[in-house]
């Protein structure tokens, strides 16, 4: 497997979570807006438009509540196996950095200052895990 796949593999988790929380903010703009519709009540038939936005924003709210689940589904399952190829790497330290790097999410220089590397010897250190991911999975 070339290591550009393996690097998507290992990055399907921050997407899925990118993704979840795009939704969790759409779900909640839907619902601030669901309280700012206040009914208006006619007595004329027909009565007024409101009922309708505010059954539009609730289907609309349904909908996304669907989509929150499939990518919190899809969202474990790619820290699954993320943690999974991750586990597959002998040398703790790599292990960590791929940790540190496609679990939560952690900057280079972050991760860099935490295990007191440079930068460079964790860009290095980065590239030696995933030639030994590529090695054990071809």
């Amino acid at each position: 497997m070339p290591t550009d796949e393996i690097k998507q593999r290992l990055k399907s988790a921050w997407v899925w979570q990118k993704q979840l929380e795009a939704d969790l903010q759409m779900l909640q703009d839907l619902r601030d807006l669901a309280e700012q519709i206040t009914p208006v009540y006619s007595l004329a038939p027909g009565g007024g438009s409101s009922n309708d936005k505010l059954g539009g924003t609730v289907a609309k709210m349904a909908d996304v509540e669907v989509s929150v689940q499939s990518d919190i589904r899809m969202l474990t399952e790619a820290l699954a196996a993320t943690r999974a190829l991750i586990k597959m790497l002998d040398d703790e330290k790599l292990q960590l950095i791929l940790f540190k790097r496609y679990l939560n999410y952690q900057r280079w220089e972050v991760i860099a200052a935490d295990l007191r590397y440079t930068w460079r010897r964790v860009h290095q250190m980065h590239a030696e895990a995933l030639k030994q991911l590529t090695e054990k999975i071809a």
